[in-house]
């Protein structure tokens, strides 16, 4: 079992590592674009296998909390990301609420049982991405009440928020494990920074788009 153990270790950080490097791309190239496109979907694949090998990793070799909680606000992170994508024509659908309900009440099962678990790591780190990852359930199921305006325009932010949080919940784990000596901050500045870019990306895309729509009145006007 070790020897399994240190395995799936090597594969996930070969896999979380290049997750890091190659999530880059996406940031620095023109959104939309074919090489965003290209890096997005590779940077995606990446997350995946360091995810399910992170799951396994917890769930059979070694349980931490503070993994755990960051895994599945990654995990959910990252598909949800992924959906606003493939559901931008037809708003979210019935698999996307259920998925997000699970998660939801996953979430709750675990912030009812935090108490009970010895917490190595900063309790405040812990609640507040349980936090995170509640709001953010919250407002998926919310996204049914108002699906036409999502539709308009809502996901593409939604997609950049969701898909620099999971980068920035990568590289949490990376450097809440590797800076150990320096928690909680080596824990939650990577996530501060990821908000800062990702409403940075987001006040780009809304002027651009702002810069449009004036473009095309005056043209016809």
């Amino acid at each position: 079992m070790p020897s399994l153990h240190q395995l799936n270790i090597l594969v996930h950080v070969a896999f979380g590592s290049l997750a890091l490097l190659v999530g880059l791309g996406p940031m620095l190239t023109a959104k939309g674009g074919a090489a965003h496109v290209r890096f997005g979907r590779w940077f995606l694949g990446l997350a995946t296998g360091a995810l399910i090998t992170a799951v396994l990793g917890l769930a059979v070799f070694n349980f931490r909390p503070f993994l755990t909680v960051i895994v599945l606000l990654s995990v959910y992170q990252a598909y949800s990301g992924y959906r606003a994508l493939r559901t931008r024509a037809t708003g979210p659908t019935l698999r996307d609420g259920v998925f997000s309900a699970v998660f939801l009440v996953g979430g709750l099962t675990f912030l009812l049982l935090l108490p009970r678990i010895r917490l190595v790591w900063s309790p405040v780190v812990m609640y507040s991405t349980l936090g995170v990852l509640l709001t953010m359930t919250v407002y998926d199921l919310s996204r049914f009440g108002w699906r036409a305006r999502w539709r308009r325009g809502a996901w593409l932010y939604e997609h950049i928020w969701k898909m620099m949080s999971t980068y920035a919940a990568l590289l949490s784990a990376f450097t809440g494990t590797v800076l150990a000596a320096y928690q909680p901050y080596s824990q939650f500045v990577p996530s501060v920074l990821g908000s800062v870019a990702a409403w940075g990306f987001m006040g780009m895309v809304y002027w651009q788009r702002r810069k449009r729509v004036a473009d095309l009145e005056i043209i016809s006007g």
